[in-house]
């Protein structure tokens, strides 16, 4: 089997770059001869990578961007042309790793791909303002959600995951400025909508995001549904009240939260005001934005989805 690992050197707070050596020869043990080590070199290179690779398992190394890169790389791709995708936690959130399942120590990560028949996997098509497109794998979020994003990429990450989400999530709620946004969908239990002011909106096929809160409880990444929740504003003390929920999956609990299973969900602001959406960690553009599954898009190896 060949096997290409596409490495974020920058990964990890830098800490992946001493660790290139140790990967291949962990990989090279595992999976013989046929392993080709691949180092990103800029923004956007795993992307152009993963779509070049000629391979049978493609292996994200890094955090939830790197990761939302090869993907949007594999969507150039005909879907039959698409490798098996295996992902190996080594960034700030890695929460899609968490999501499949998938440990943590190197070794055994690799060996779960060696091992495991994959799933097959959905993704999420998310067309934004000005015409991008990108596929979300795991989270896509609208508002405060993309505030707190921004913040995060802009900043250091010394301090890891769970911490740099959390202080970039207080200090993105003492400035939120809650815009009205409308947000239309077509789901299993038919169509919806709601308009009002937000805090944030989760889209979730994946079950995890911003360093561990469990957005998506229910969520599994090859049903053909995302889990959609609004968040609408809230007077600051109140939400931050309620922000222990993000964790521990009971955010629908608290009144006025919406929650939905979708299939396809429209956003957009009547006036017409700067939103941001972040993609899987990542912010690419902002509302309106058009957000629509893409069932068994590519298969993945996981230990606990499928």
């Amino acid at each position: 089997m060949r096997v290409t690992l596409i490495v974020n050197p920058r990964s990890a707070g830098g800490g992946t770059a001493s660790r290139l050596d140790a990967l291949e020869r962990a990989a090279r043990e595992v999976f013989g001869d046929s392993v080709t080590l691949a180092p990103t070199e800029r923004p956007g290179h795993a992307s152009d990578l993963a779509a070049a690779a000629d391979t049978d398992l493609l292996v994200s190394v890094g955090g939830d961007g790197t990761a939302n890169e090869v993907v949007n790389g594999l969507a150039r791709l005909e879907r039959d042309a698409r490798p098996v995708l295996g992902v190996l936690a080594a960034g700030t959130g890695c929460d899609l790793a968490k999501t499949l399942g998938m440990p943590r120590d190197v070794r055994a990560a690799l060996e779960l791909m060696a091992t495991t028949e994959p799933i097959q996997a959905d993704w999420v098509r998310v067309g934004l303002a000005g015409g991008i497109v990108r596929r979300s794998i795991n989270v896509a979020g609208i508002g405060l959600s993309g505030a707190v994003v921004d913040a995060v990429n802009r900043g250091s990450k010394a301090l890891g995951g769970k911490v740099s989400f959390a202080l970039a999530t207080a200090r993105a709620t003492m400035a939120w400025r809650a815009p009205v946004v409308r947000v239309a969908w077509e789901g299993p239990e038919g169509r919806g909508s709601w308009e009002g002011p937000i805090a944030t909106v989760f889209v979730a096929n994946g079950r995890y995001c911003g360093g561990g809160m469990l957005v998506g409880p229910g969520g599994r990444i090859d049903d053909g549904i995302v889990e959609m929740t609004i968040v609408p504003q809230m007077p600051q003390l109140r939400f931050l009240r309620n922000a222990r929920r993000l964790y521990d999956g009971t955010i629908a609990e608290v009144p006025g939260v919406v929650h939905t299973r979708v299939r396809a969900v429209r956003a957009e602001v009547p006036d017409g005001s700067r939103v941001l959406v972040d993609v899987d960690g990542e912010q690419p553009g902002d509302l309106p934005a058009e957000l629509e599954v893409e069932p068994s898009a590519v298969r993945i190896v996981s230990r606990t989805q499928g």
